[in-house]
């Protein structure tokens, strides 16, 4: 049965319009159908444009279009006004070529990338749901390929639901060697496209996967590494000091950790203990809580990740950074560090926007 799928898949895409993409002026060239979006069209190529969402929410794949025709899809009117439409800017997370296309290549040259490992799709299953805190829950997906990334990465999950399959993003927490086994961290949200499934789900549920995906992962180097998240954020961030657990990197880590109360910080123990003990004690963990209440015992930091780490951060000039969440923290800790003397090119967002309705 799977030779005559795969048979009628390849036929009907031998009927799908192709286009050729060039990438001005480096002369690099792909192919598009009309049935895929620019940007999945070059990463399937192994070509690694500039992404983050992927969703038409973010603005980081947006690219100018010298010549040719798209559609530009459900790009965000936020991040893709009108006046930039009509100059001919395009998301490519979003937008279809309609003919071959010319398109102005506005990547800046990373020396410190890894190879670019090419996405894939295959199915998982369910290993466990975990509630970890009254917003968050942990999910364990299992893989008979193994799923290769960098710590940092996400993937796109996909669980049968009305019209289709539903597509969410999330990062993986588990690290790169445990490549068969993948975990996340989901946020919770009543009335939930996705996390609102959860519940349904049980041992052995099928859930595709695909990936993997994002440019902020760990970096190889010897500066101290920053890492600053609020909620689901943390994910990513998990992967990072995992591996670098694991491999006994030695460089110095500090997590900033945003969360509202005592019980909203997961992985406490294992962050401010066991990784800490496997780096041989260069993690520093400070979890800073913003909506206490009388009720609570707390005698650590107290307000937002931006007000904690403006008090306890000198100096960003030598450091490396990660900030992972939702985009007005991102990027107002930017502004931040910024301002305390970090350089772009040691800084990484990972901006986690909410799913379109």
């Amino acid at each position: 049965m799977s030779d005559v799928r795969e048979q009628q898949q390849t036929a009907v895409r031998k009927d799908v319009a192709e286009h050729l993409v060039e990438l001005s002026p480096g002369g690099e060239t792909f192919t598009a159908r009309q049935d895929e979006s620019v940007l999945d069209a070059a990463l399937r190529q192994g070509i690694s444009l500039k992404y983050g969402c992927r969703h038409g929410n973010c603005s980081t794949c947006k690219y100018l279009i010298e010549d040719g025709d798209v559609d530009l899809g459900d790009a965000s009117a936020y991040s893709l006004p009108d006046e930039e439409r009509e100059e001919g800017w395009a998301l490519l997370c979003c937008a279809t070529a309609l003919s071959p296309l010319v398109i102005r290549d506005n990547r800046e040259v990373d020396d410190r990338a890894m190879p670019f490992i090419a996405p894939s799709e295959q199915v998982g299953h369910v290993v466990s749901i975990v509630e970890l805190t009254p917003e968050l829950s942990e999910l364990t997906v299992k893989v008979d390929m193994p799923l290769k990334f960098y710590p940092g990465q996400f993937a796109e999950l996909g669980i049968a639901g009305h019209g289709g399959t539903l597509w969410r993003s999330y990062s993986m927490a588990s690290p790169p060697s445990r490549s068969h086994e993948l975990q996340f961290v989901i946020k919770r949200i009543k009335g939930g496209a996705f996390s609102g499934k959860l519940d349904t789900l049980s041992e052995g549920s099928p859930i595709q996967v695909r990936g993997p995906f994002g440019s902020s992962y760990l970096r190889e180097g010897d500066r101290a590494v920053l890492l600053c998240a609020i909620g689901s954020g943390l994910a990513p961030i998990l992967s990072m000091l995992r591996d670098a657990a694991e491999r006994r990197d030695p460089r110095a880590f500090h997590l900033f950790y945003g969360a509202r109360r005592p019980a909203d910080v997961p992985y406490y123990e294992e962050i401010a203990e066991g990784m800490n003990r496997a780096l041989g004690g260069r993690l520093r963990f400070t979890p800073t809580l913003d909506g206490l209440t009388a009720e609570d015992h707390w005698s650590g930091e107290r307000g937002t990740v931006t007000q904690t780490i403006q008090r306890k951060l000198e100096g960003a000039q030598g450091v490396d950074a990660y900030l992972c969440g939702a985009p007005a923290m991102c990027e107002t800790v930017a502004r931040l560090l910024a301002a305390k003397g970090l350089p772009e090119s040691q800084l990484f967002f990972d901006q986690f926007f909410p799913a379109a309705t």
